[in-house]
């Protein structure tokens, strides 16, 4: 294989994690705001949360071995047809996660205008919640890192045999 497309091929597996992992973080950062409005309690943030995040990062990384790897011969590292498109998608990905970001944290401040947020906030432990989401955001893409270790490993034995 020639060096320059090895590295364009290790750089199209970078940007596919990174905006996968960017991906989930968008997602779990909607669904807080979505749970901050309707009212979940601590439960949700502590458990259902991390149960979330798992499922997702697992779904995510049999979605990405299906479509990127499994149909590949993993003899000759390639990449996918029209990789263009996927890099500027996966770069679109990677730079809508700081504009998200912003959203997000104006969107807390102005839940503190509405009275009745402002009750509920009030009653919930903000920092417990944040620290709750953090976490699960930090394990989901571990367990995405994980599974798509795992995932590889056994497509590659099982097209090697």
């Amino acid at each position: 294989m020639q060096p320059h497309k090895l590295i364009l091929s290790i750089l199209f597996g970078f940007l596919l994690v990174a905006s996968a992992q960017a991906l989930i973080e968008i997602v779990l950062t909607a669904y807080m705001h979505y749970g901050l409005k309707n009212d979940f309690r601590e439960i949700h943030f502590k458990y259902y949360f991390l149960m979330v995040a798992i499922i997702l990062a697992v779904l995510l990384a049999f979605l990405i071995i299906s479509v990127f790897v499994r149909k590949k011969n993993l003899n000759d590292l390639k990449l996918p047809n029209h990789s263009k498109l996927w890099f500027v998608v996966f770069v679109f990905v990677l730079a809508f996660v700081p504009v998200v970001k912003h959203v997000s944290d104006q969107n807390f401040m102005n839940m503190y205008n509405d009275y009745q947020l402002t009750r509920y906030l009030s009653n919930r432990n903000v920092n417990e919640i944040f620290e709750n989401v953090d976490l699960s955001i930090m394990v989901s893409k571990w367990t995405l890192i994980v599974t798509l270790f795992l995932l590889s490993a056994y497509y590659y034995k099982r097209v090697k045999t």
